[in-house]
């Protein structure tokens, strides 16, 4: 209930978000009723643990009689066991996990609010082609402060390399 509290003072002053809600209440409303027994919208996979979700999109939801109106997007996923999740609600042999946002749905699918949230953004390539080519997490150093150095050093490396050697592809000498 707090966060229904919180919410119109930011959507009346025009602040986009995107938040995690627990206010499953929600997902009694009429138009989410119906909205959950159709197929869902789009499944996603999260990439670290292979957790498969189903996500269903609300376009206009409104937090209560008078307002405000908000896009509601619900994931669901099938419970591994019957105790209490860590996040979501059970119901049934389901998981619901309820995320409320002001991003526009033709702007943003349901995939890219939740992978807004879960902090995948579109850096993630970058960052995952950084680790790729470049391993700058092992030791090579005796002391902390060496590896620090070595990190921040590996890092200005990177981020100066196209500065530095633009469209060359040189292999750098293993140090």
């Amino acid at each position: 209930m707090e966060l229904l509290l919180c919410l119109p003072p930011l959507l009346s002053a025009g602040i986009g978000l995107i938040v995690r809600s627990k206010e499953y209440g929600l997902l009694d409303l009429p138009a989410v009723a119906a909205r959950l027994k159709e197929p869902p919208d789009a499944q996603t996979t999260h990439p670290e643990s292979g957790a498969q979700r189903a996500l269903f999109d609300c376009p206009d939801i409104a937090l209560r009689l008078t307002g405000p109106h908000v896009r509601l997007i619900i994931a669901t996923h099938p419970a591994t066991s019957t105790a209490k999740p860590p996040i979501g609600v059970l119901r049934g042999e389901t998981v619901y996990e309820l995320f409320l946002t002001t991003a526009p749905q033709a702007a943003f699918t349901c995939t890219d609010v939740l992978d807004l949230y879960l902090h995948r953004g579109s850096f993630e390539t970058v960052l995952a082609d950084e680790d790729g080519e470049q391993d700058s997490d092992r030791w090579c150093s005796r002391t902390a402060c060496g590896q620090e150095f070595w990190q921040i050093v590996n890092q200005w490396l990177w981020n100066a390399s196209p500065a530095i050697w633009g469209n060359i592809s040189l292999p750098l000498p293993c140090v």
